[in-house]
């Protein structure tokens, strides 16, 4: 059934009624995916996606007419919406600011956001109860120059296997872009430093072992710069973040970044644009969540020295 774009839907999750104006306006216009059907996504997936939004700062990345059109970012959230959104004061100390990181407080407030037009959700690694300590570990995984995804999957595989050799169990998502996110779930007891050092340890380790594969970022202000495959510890920093498990992405196909299991990593069987907001859904709904684990472990991080 075609979409009135201006006709109002109006939406019942638990109990909070959410509006979405404009439900037929083109978000992906070269795939012919509307708001309504980014909102819908979101509906479906909300329960899922909540535990790794609970309690956890989050940057909004807003597309309010379309990927290709303007777009904004908000960490600055002075309006909190009860029953949807919270805020948490962190202080800014580069600027001399404190700002109200928006937390989303119910699964009702990423349907809420979705129809204000957020396609994206970055999470911060810390939560508000314990903010100067993460709850895990991010390696990165990309290549800026070219476009060469087994490549990727590969230096998955191999940086899986070292971490497993540690004794670490670690998860994979796609980022829902060209590249692929490896977590660590740790207990939050280390500082941010100790575990971006640790991170960049481990891609000196892989750098070393397989140069032909990895490297570590060669400016501080332009991680994904080679055609070999980097490893950005620089997402272990306190206000950086991360494109959450589930979100969807202001790209081709309405990518979504997607748990995807290392027998999946090992055989090379997936590219990104095979998940997204039509696939995903039966997808979970068949397979579960395969991150769950990221939720539950309390790793500790090896001595590397």
């Amino acid at each position: 059934m075609e979409v009135n774009e201006g006709l109002p839907v109006y939406l019942d999750i638990d109990g909070h009624n959410i509006e979405v104006k404009y439900p037929g306006k083109l978000y992906w216009p070269d795939d012919h995916i509307t708001k309504l059907e980014l909102v819908d996504y979101y509906v479906k997936i909300a329960g899922t996606m909540m535990p790794y939004l609970e309690k956890r700062p989050v940057t909004l990345h807003y597309f309010p007419r379309g990927i290709h059109k303007i777009s904004f970012y908000k960490r600055d959230y002075s309006a909190p919406v009860p029953g949807f959104i919270d805020t948490y004061p962190y202080e800014e100390i580069s600027q001399h600011k404190t700002i109200m990181v928006p937390v989303v407080a119910h699964k009702a407030g990423i349907v809420y956001l979705a129809s204000k037009g957020c396609i994206e959700f970055h999470t911060w690694a810390s939560k508000i109860t314990d903010i100067h300590h993460p709850t895990w570990a991010v390696f990165d995984l990309d290549i800026s120059i070219g476009e060469n995804f087994n490549l990727i999957l590969k230096a998955t595989s191999l940086l899986n296997e070292y971490l497993n050799s540690l004794d670490l169990k670690a998860f994979a998502k796609t980022s829902g872009g060209s590249g692929m996110h490896v977590y660590i779930p740790v207990a939050p007891k280390y500082e941010f430093s100790h575990v971006k050092n640790w991170v960049r340890k481990i891609g000196e380790i892989m750098q070393n072992k397989y140069p032909d594969i990895f490297t570590l970022p060669k400016k501080q202000n332009k991680t994904h710069d080679s055609k070999l495959v980097v490893i950005d510890y620089m997402q272990n920093v306190i206000t950086r973040n991360t494109a959450s498990v589930y979100t969807v992405r202001a790209k081709k196909g309405a990518t979504v970044s997607t748990p995807v299991s290392w027998e999946e990593v090992d055989n090379q069987s997936f590219v990104p644009a095979d998940f997204n907001i039509k696939t995903v859904p039966d997808r979970v709904d068949k397979l579960g969540d395969l991150f769950a684990g990221v939720l539950k472990l309390q790793q500790t991080l090896p001595n590397l020295d």
